[in-house]
């Protein structure tokens, strides 16, 4: 299990560093009755990548991606997903060259109706931000294919991915932590503030590291 969690950790940095759901959750908790949505979107985050990593582990280790000889078409699924993560970080440096320098970040319109969500609703915005995300998916993808190929029981599978997402979570779990200090509600502004501005450049950058990844880890899987 240490060799599946070791090849799994440099996907943790797309769960770790994605900076909408770490926005999201700081919405909340300067929101009315904050710390309890919050705790719920956490929940829900953790539950639903937990979910999510197990079953794509499970339809891999089905597809027949487990043992030492890894099948083609591994490489060539981990190779496809960097091409098509690679594009969109081109897609995305294009629209940002033709954006006009000094323009404010948009605030997207889900992220400013945070505090007026109900408890459904913030388990909604929580499981889309998993699915939804390239970055997060592409996170729990590339750990369900190192995991998968390693022959490992069914509860030893569970506790990986438990790990794996413990771990990926703490960007996520971390604005909780803040809003317990003196200065909390400020820390958390903070915070806010700068995760906006600094998002499309955060996550173009996160687009561009797995696409590298992803592309380097199908092409030595063809060619190895």
């Amino acid at each position: 299990m240490g060799k599946a969690l070791a090849d799994m950790l440099p996907y943790t940095l797309g769960l770790i560093v994605s900076p909408f759901p770490v926005v999201a959750v700081i919405a909340l908790l300067i929101s009315a009755n904050g710390r309890t949505k919050a705790l719920l979107f956490e929940a829900t985050w953790l539950i639903m990548s937990w979910g999510v990593l197990v079953a794509l582990i499970a339809l891999l280790g089905s597809a027949g991606a487990t043992g030492h000889a890894r099948p083609a078409w591994v490489a060539w699924l981990t190779l496809t997903i960097g091409v098509l993560l690679l594009a969109m970080t081109m897609v995305g440096l294009h629209r940002a060259a033709r954006r006009r320098v000094g323009t404010a970040p948009r605030t997207p319109r889900w992220l400013a109706a945070m505090d007026t969500l109900t408890p459904p609703q913030i388990i909604a915005v929580a499981a889309l931000l998993i699915v939804a995300n390239p970055v997060n998916l592409a996170a729990l993808a590339g750990g369900a294919i190192s995991a998968a190929h390693e022959p490992l029981p069914l509860g030893e599978r569970l506790v990986l991915a438990a790990v794996f997402v413990l771990i990926g979570s703490i960007g996520v779990l971390a604005p909780y932590a803040a809003a317990l200090s003196a200065d909390g509600e400020q820390r958390l502004h903070r915070m806010r503030g700068r995760l906006l501005l600094h998002n499309g450049a955060l996550t173009l950058l996160l687009l561009l590291v797995f696409a590298l990844l992803f592309l380097a880890k199908g092409l030595r899987g063809l060619l190895g």
